[in-house]
């Protein structure tokens, strides 16, 4: 079962058993938003240069979420990377629903709902297969182990991973978390890429940080 960037994304950051996101809505929206970009980057729908988003194909693709962003983004032609994934992280909760409506329905999640104090829906969302998520765990595994040839793919997915505090969840077993985090940052940085997606990706993980830095920053000080 092939899998996107996004919908790969989505299953990382979810707790199996619990359906539950297990990162704060932040980094989660700020994650969504950059799966997006990255994830049309590397379909060579966007390029990236001097810190400017332009469309090189905006035709649609099979996941009613990038289409829906497809659809905003281009109305915002030549925006700055952080503008874009500012503006894609205020509709982070349309980008959510429609990957896990998609996972849904190929039979990797389920969606449970109960009433919080019988009046506020709250919904889960636990997995029903889990065999392509730990495809995915065992896949990123073997990269940082130089186990398997590195992707283009996996590069995005350990940037974002990186760039919103996952790295605890996805490599449950490590002994030594900053070793982990210091061999994402080897791979990402070693991998010969296209040079446009290489750059699209730099900026976009930046553009993460930056965005969530500043958002943490202003709490932090009161």
């Amino acid at each position: 079962m092939n899998l996107g960037l996004l919908e790969e994304y989505v299953l990382l950051a979810l707790d199996d058993d619990k359906g539950q996101f297990v990162i704060d809505s932040t980094a989660l929206n700020y994650g969504f938003a950059g799966a997006v970009l990255l994830e049309l980057a590397f379909r060579k729908k966007i390029v990236i240069q001097y810190d400017q988003l332009n469309f090189c194909d905006d035709t649609y693709e099979s996941e009613i979420a990038l289409n829906k962003m497809i659809d905003l983004l281009k109305e915002k032609q030549n925006c700055g990377v952080q503008d874009c994934i500012k503006f894609l992280a205020k509709r982070a909760e349309d980008i959510k629903e429609d990957t896990l409506q998609h996972l849904i329905n190929k039979g990797i999640l389920k969606m449970s709902e109960k009433k919080v104090f019988w009046l506020i829906p709250h919904k889960k969302y636990p997995t029903t297969n889990a065999t392509p998520e730990n495809k995915v765990r065992k896949r990123l595994d073997d990269v940082l182990n130089d186990e398997i040839r590195t992707t283009v793919h996996d590069i995005m997915l350990l940037s974002l991973i990186q760039a919103t505090d996952l790295v605890k969840e996805v490599f449950r077993e490590a002994d030594d978390y900053n070793k982990i985090k210091h061999r994402i940052d080897e791979v990402t940085q070693e991998l010969k890429i296209s040079k446009s997606v290489n750059q699209g990706m730099r900026e976009i993980q930046v553009a993460i940080m930056v965005a969530m830095a500043r958002t943490v920053v202003p709490e932090t000080s009161r």
